[in-house]
């Protein structure tokens, strides 16, 4: 039984790297306009009043200074894209200055993150109701 759950963990986990992207069917990304609407919304490109995350070329503030009005602390690097598979280079600023390689698939469920660690996108509190 051990072993039958031990072979089956290794199909798995080789299933699990088969579908990374393939480079051979990938083409380079220009933009993030380029990229699925669910991996935007992932990135946080729609976020108001100003998006999360930069686009390659555009202003970013690298620093850990943050402050009204401020450029995105985000900014896409580089990055390919096949028919079901997108795999970005980000640009993370702020005191641990430093890149993360984030990669997506469309699945039945649509775009899933498989690969990367990208941070949450932190949203403001709602503010506190007037006291009586």
């Amino acid at each position: 039984m051990i072993l039958r759950a031990a072979v089956l963990k290794l199909a798995l986990l080789a299933a699990v790297r088969a579908q990374a992207c393939p480079a051979e069917a990938a083409r380079p990304i220009a933009s993030l306009s380029e990229l699925p609407k669910d991996v935007l919304n992932f990135l946080g490109r729609f976020e108001k009043p100003q998006p999360v995350i930069a686009d390659i070329g555009e202003n970013f503030n690298p620093s850990d200074v943050i402050y009204p009005n401020s450029p995105p602390q985000r900014r896409l690097v580089s990055g390919i894209a096949s028919k079901d598979c997108v795999e970005l280079k980000v640009e993370f600023g702020g005191f641990a200055h430093y890149t993360e390689q984030v990669e997506f698939q469309d699945t039945w469920r649509g775009w899933v993150k498989i690969k990367g660690n990208y941070p949450p996108i932190l949203k403001l509190a709602p503010a506190p109701a007037p006291r009586p």
